[in-house]
């Protein structure tokens, strides 16, 4: 059936598919592809009839899936466009887009404009550009890089291309670890500067290669998935949050191009600065404190790196109209001795209830004192003093209970968390001194054993750097929901050198 208002257009009916692709697709037969000059991976827009609702999608050619004048449609498609029953839509095709030269022109190495930047970005946004052909674009930026315009110019429109979250109370203020390594900071940091007097809508994400992110750890204290009018209001209310950053609208790009470099690890420095600060521009923050863990097994493998890093975190937070410091930490050893959602967030409440004060906690005090110092909250060089007090007088357990409760959790303490009783103990095989814990295959025993998704597995370390260790001394412990995942974890543990020890004869000659 064609549509009188454009040769070039076609009303057609919908057959839903009861399939998630992450991405807007549509389906249609061999003819109407022929005859609307389509191809596989090319674009048409679709707009329901009798209604305002249209989205760009990608098109997938069959021959025997929908019928000539059909368009099948995946769970994307129908939820975007709000669609119910025998819909129609109008499918016209969408030219190429001025994006696709932009990104030719990152891949042969030249610098992009900030239009150029922001107009990539809402193709990617809107879906106008492939999975392909977004790709292409990750790969230029991982072979070119990003020069210092380019990361500006891309910070501000991944949070231009999203929500904003306005908080009217002052000073509103953020930090954010690049990663690499374990122990939850985030939840011992907010409650501490909330309690401090500023604001603090901390937005985590959920692990992707690590035992546990802040928002899983989180969740199993409270709700993390929560609506921007809620994230203000308790924000506002109470000091702070600690919500899932996927369950909002606030640089959804961001998200999009994270999915793409995930594969293959991708993480080129000017995109990772651009992220993390279109993130943080996007809730309003003022004051932010940048964490670079350093060392061989995270992310940020030398100091020489995090010093560049650090240096365009400041710049690009001065242009955003942000004051950025930025901290270079010790990623060669693990902060606290758990890995795994309920482990971590367990550890963190032992220490917010002064259970005992580790590196951790060291850790949390200096970056939440830097905050505080930043912000103008104590004067410069009592930040750490201010924060280690806030922390050891209870004031910042009192703030984190009523930041669970306002998020409607109901869990208020370290006792009401249950370790699992499947568990296994990994003994040593010599004596010797601790001399290096790797934080990397902590976190792949802890995978591994189920963690994240399982929130109770994970690994306890019995074990620090520097300790005297005997020969069949537990090391750590492995928990697990499920007697194969644990005998898996058990056998990897078993290969893999988690604690390396230092002896002191380093040879007999007889």
């Amino acid at each position: 059936m064609h549509d009188s208002k454009s040769a070039y257009s076609q009303i057609m009916r919908v057959k839903h598919f009861d399939i998630e692709a992450e991405r807007m697709i549509c389906i249609m037969n061999r003819v109407d592809a022929i005859e609307l000059g389509l191809f596989p991976l090319d674009r048409a827009e679709l707009k329901v009839i009798g209604g305002n609702k249209r989205v760009v999608t990608v098109v997938d050619v069959t021959q025997t899936m929908v019928k000539p004048n059909e368009l099948g449609v995946f769970k994307d498609v129908k939820e975007e466009l709000a669609l119910k029953g025998k819909s129609r839509v109008r499918v016209t095709p969408v030219p190429q887009l001025d994006s696709l030269r932009y990104i030719k022109k990152k891949l042969d190495g030249q610098e992009l404009t900030g239009s150029e930047i922001r107009q990539i970005v809402e193709d990617i946004g809107k879906n106008g550009l492939s999975e392909i052909e977004a790709s292409a674009f990750v790969s230029g930026v991982y072979i070119h890089g990003y020069t210092l315009n380019e990361t500006v110019a891309m910070a501000k429109a991944l949070a231009e291309n999203g929500k904003m979250l306005r908080i009217t109370k002052r000073p509103v203020v953020d930090k954010h670890c690049v990663g690499g390594t374990n122990g939850r900071t985030t939840m011992i940091i907010v409650p501490i500067v909330a309690a401090a007097g500023c604001f603090i809508p901390k937005t985590s994400s959920r692990s992707i290669t690590s035992a546990a992110g802040t928002a899983d750890a989180m969740e199993v204290l409270a709700n993390v998935s929560l609506p921007m009018d809620k994230i203000k209001r308790i924000t506002e209310r109470v000091g702070g949050v600690i919500v899932w950053g996927g369950a909002l609208d606030l640089a959804p790009v961001d998200d999009q191009i994270i999915r793409i470099e995930h594969p293959f690890s991708l993480d080129p420095p000017g995109q990772v600065i651009a992220s993390v600060m279109a993130k943080k521009a996007s809730v309003g923050s003022k004051y932010v404190v940048i964490d670079l863990p350093v060392g061989p097994d995270v992310k940020i493998h030398t100091r020489e790196k995090a010093e560049d890093m650090a240096r365009k975190f400041i710049e690009v937070g001065k242009r955003l109209g942000m004051k950025v410091e930025v901290v270079l930490t010790d990623g060669t050893q693990p902060y606290g001795q758990a890995f795994g959602p309920l482990l971590e967030a367990k550890h963190v409440l032992q220490i917010l209830e002064g259970e005992f004060f580790d590196q951790l906690a060291q850790k949390s005090c200096e970056l939440a004192g830097s905050l505080l110092e930043l912000s103008r909250k104590v004067k410069s060089g009592k930040g750490y003093a201010a924060a280690k007090e806030i922390l050891q007088s209870g004031k910042a357990l009192k703030k984190m209970k009523e930041i669970i409760k306002a998020q409607g959790g109901k869990c208020f303490s370290s006792s009401d968390l249950h370790e699992l009783k499947l568990c296994a103990n990994i003994l040593s095989k010599e004596s010797g001194r601790v001399d290096k814990i790797n934080v990397r295959s902590c976190s792949t025993i802890a995978r591994i054993a189920g963690a994240p998704g399982d929130k109770k597995a994970g690994l306890y370390l019995f074990v620090s750097e520097g300790d005297i260790i005997k020969q069949k001394q537990p090391l750590f412990r492995i928990f697990s929901e499920n007697r194969r995942k644990l005998k898996l974890a058990v056998e990897y543990a078993k290969k893999a050198r988690v604690v390396e020890t230092e002896r002191s004869v380093l040879e007999r000659i007889p």
